[in-house]
């Protein structure tokens, strides 16, 4: 009698999870098309613009959008390359196979599939090297 009392308490318990995540996905979803409007970020680009146009520097949202954009990626290949540099110096992987991770990386089409982490593709690739061991860069 006390088995099947634990089996509905668990089955309610899962059931109630379940639901509670479901609502709090769909809730995400709602929320997710108000937390910054396209319409918003593209102001404050217009306004970064005309606040430098006023200062002489003759400049548009799209040149000044593509400058922004052209620095992110820069930023993330030097990122890339320290966090390979520190690999190899660890003795984790050797210098052939960080040349031959960054090659692949900057290889790679820029695309997003629009899941995961606010549709910034995903979950970020370099996982299994975070220590969870993969083809290239066994954990030790």
């Amino acid at each position: 009698m006390w088995r099947s009392k634990k089996f509905i308490i668990g089955l309610l318990a899962v059931i109630l999870l379940v639901g509670a995540s479901l609502g709090g996905v769909a809730l995400a979803q709602d929320n997710e098309e108000d937390s910054q409007p396209a319409a918003t970020i593209n102001a404050v680009w217009d306004k970064v613009a005309a606040i430098l146009q006023d200062e002489g520097v003759n400049i548009t949202s799209e040149q000044l959008q593509d400058a922004f954009a052209k620095a992110q990626e820069q930023m993330r290949t030097e990122a890339l390359e320290n966090y390979l540099q520190k690999l190899v110096e660890k003795e984790r992987i050797t210098q052939e196979e960080a040349d031959q991770y960054l090659e692949w990386w900057l290889a790679k089409p820029d695309v997003s599939f629009g899941f995961g982490f606010r549709g910034h593709g995903g979950f970020r690739g370099m996982v299994w090297m975070r220590g969870w061991g993969g083809p290239c860069f066994p954990t030790q």
